[in-house]
C-alpha cells in the first residue's frame, strides 16, 4: 500500500493531503493579503530588514527556511506550547494564545499577521493529526515556507 511502512504503520496520518492543501492555501492568502495591506511606514521597514539576510545569504536563508525554521519552530509552538496549553484549555484558545506567541516571535507587524494565521493552520492541523503530530506540522510549516519562497521569493 502507498504510504505504508513495512511493518503496516502510515508514515503520515490519514487526511495529510488535506492540511498540506490547507496550508498552502493559507500561505498562497497569507502572502497576499501582507502584500496588499497598506501598512505603515515603520512595519514595512522592520519586515524589510527581517528580510535583508535573505538577498545577503540566500543558501544560509534557505536552509533556515526550509529546514531549521519548521524543525524548531514546530517543537516550541506547536509541540510545547501549545501541547502544554491544550491540557489547560480547549482547541481554539490554545491556538490562538500559541499563534499569538508565534506571531510576535517573528518581530514585525507583517510577518507576525501571516505567522499568527498560519499558526491556525498549523494548530488545526497538529490537533486533528491522529498520531506524528510533530512530523505533520513540520511537513505544513515546510509546505508553507516551500510555497512562499516558490511564489513570492520570501
Amino acid at each position: 500500500d502507498k504510504g505504508h511502512m513495512k511493518d503496516g504503520w502510515k508514515l503520515l496520518p490519514d487526511g495529510w493531503r488535506l492540511r498540506i492543501g490547507v496550508t498552502v492555501a493559507a500561505a498562497l492568502a497569507g502572502n497576499l493579503l501582507v502584500r496588499v495591506v497598506p501598512w505603515p511606514a515603520g512595519s514595512l521597514a522592520a519586515f524589510e530588514a527581517a528580510m535583508k539576510p535573505a538577498a545577503e545569504q540566500p543558501s544560509a536563508f534557505l536552509v533556515v527556511t526550509l529546514f531549521t525554521a519548521p524543525l524548531a519552530e514546530e517543537l516550541l509552538f506547536r509541540a510545547f506550547l501549545y501541547s502544554w496549553l491544550r491540557q489547560f484549555t480547549g482547541f481554539w484558545l490554545s491556538a490562538v494564545l500559541s499563534s499569538l506567541a508565534f506571531g510576535l516571535y517573528h518581530g514585525n507587524w507583517v510577518q507576525g499577521t501571516y505567522a499568527f494565521i498560519l499558526g491556525m493552520v498549523l494548530a488545526w492541523g497538529y490537533e486533528t493529526s491522529g498520531y506524528r503530530k510533530y512530523p505533520m506540522a513540520v511537513l505544513m510549516h515546510w509546505a508553507a515556507n516551500l510555497t512562499a519562497l516558490a511564489v513570492f521569493g520570501s
